[in-house]
């Protein structure tokens, strides 16, 4: 695993042309599911937004924060998550002031209300659709926002037939949004959320049929990342115990 030297940045050495840093404590703790990298992270994001007030900042805090809740609500660990997604909702509108960012704050209000509807099932058919219906505006607003591929993505992964969920059109979505990560159009550096939108693209080719695509891309994985824990101990082998080698 790449070694990543964080250092905290103070008011007068911010460049507000710079584009978007992600926190790569924050892709540490992704890589390695320490809930402690991913509070660290999220804490010096924090600092980070306090001093410069950028857009790009808090959209890397949103990003993090995001992340550490679908960590939580998927290993079932815990934790006050209702907390923290009413803290990335009110970071979100904030975000959704600036033109530039709106329709990523769009598609992360989807995700969030998506989040709530893990925490009440009994409200999955309402939340579901809200969630839907702005992921959706999202890509209509911007069809090369990542944040909105990759939330149309899970949707469509996840949801019922019935209701909308394809896993064909899955690979779709997490293709588009890979390709935007690897031509540059989005930062793929210490991006917790380009390695995600890989892990559930070959998930998604899995589910297709299309096997041997879902294994280069584990294989992919792990090349980029050979500690990544998740695939490494988790996902491959049992990939690889299904389908062979």
């Amino acid at each position: 695993m790449a070694h990543f030297a964080f250092t905290t940045r103070m008011a007068g050495q911010i460049d507000k042309t710079k584009p978007t840093v992600n926190n790569c404590n924050v892709y540490k703790g992704y890589l390695s599911g320490s809930i402690d990298l991913w509070t660290k992270g999220i804490a010096e994001q924090e600092e980070i937004y306090k001093i410069g007030r950028r857009s790009e900042d808090i959209y890397v805090l949103i990003l993090s924060k995001y992340g550490f809740i679908s960590f939580l609500i998927g290993r079932k660990i815990e934790y006050d998550i209702m907390a923290l997604i009413i803290s990335a909702e009110a970071d979100v509108g904030v975000l959704a002031t600036d033109e530039k960012f709106s329709a990523r704050a769009t598609a992360f209000k989807g995700g969030l209300i998506a989040m709530r509807m893990n925490l009440n099932p009994l409200k999955a058919i309402t939340l579901g659709m809200k969630s839907l219906r702005l992921i959706e505006e999202s890509i209509e607003a911007d069809q090369n926002n990542t944040v909105g591929l990759v939330e149309m993505g899970n949707a469509r992964f996840h949801m019922p037939s019935l209701a909308g969920g394809s896993h064909k059109e899955a690979v779709l979505c997490f293709s588009q949004a890979v390709n935007l990560f690897e031509t540059e159009k989005d930062d793929s550096r210490c991006s917790w959320y380009y390695l995600h939108a890989l892990v559930w693209l070959a998930r998604s080719h899995e589910s297709t049929g299309n096997v041997a695509e879902a294994k280069r891309i584990y294989e992919k994985l792990l090349s980029i990342e050979p500690e990544f824990q998740w695939v490494k101990l988790e996902l491959y082998p049992e990939f690889i115990k299904k389908w062979g080698s």
